[in-house]
């Protein structure tokens, strides 16, 4: 994701990583005031930054994908944001991000083990998809591996 701003006075402009561009007007190099152009829209930084706070970078394919999003509209991976958290109703499940699923040929995850349980309830995550943590041997059927949660 690179943000074209141009700044007061100049001609051209300058490209920016979200990051570099945060870091920009965190330093004073860039106004909150300043145009921008991202995906050929354009807007203010302050516009701009408050656009990338609801959007991020799938982590399976890059593609940008809204936080709103429960699965990525490219690839079909689940969004880390709709993991659930973890609170006092899931006890028995690991909280640690180990957790790994493939479908035809694609790796998704890690995620927690209370994650792919609800995955598997809803349906994001099938029986018939391979899955593998730290401990196994092979990757196996998550049907083997996991029961869905009780509601």
């Amino acid at each position: 994701m690179n943000y074209l701003v141009q700044k007061p006075g100049d001609v051209g402009g300058k490209s920016y990583s979200l990051v570099d561009l945060r870091v920009a007007v965190a330093s004073g190099e860039v106004q909150l005031d300043c145009q921008a152009r991202h995906n050929g829209k354009k807007m203010t930084v302050m516009e701009a930054l408050k656009a990338a706070s609801t959007c991020y970078e799938c982590y399976e394919c890059g593609k940008e994908i809204s936080s709103l999003a429960a699965a990525c509209p490219s690839c079909g991976a689940p969004t880390r944001a709709a993991q659930p958290s973890l609170g006092s109703t899931i006890t028995t499940a690991s909280s640690t991000l180990d957790f790994h699923v493939a479908r035809e040929g694609k790796r998704f995850g890690p995620y927690t083990e209370a994650a792919a349980r609800n995955y598997l309830a809803d349906g994001r995550i099938r029986a018939d998809d391979l899955c593998w943590r730290p401990g196994m041997d092979n990757w196996l059927p998550v049907s083997q591996v996991l029961q869905p949660l009780s509601p």
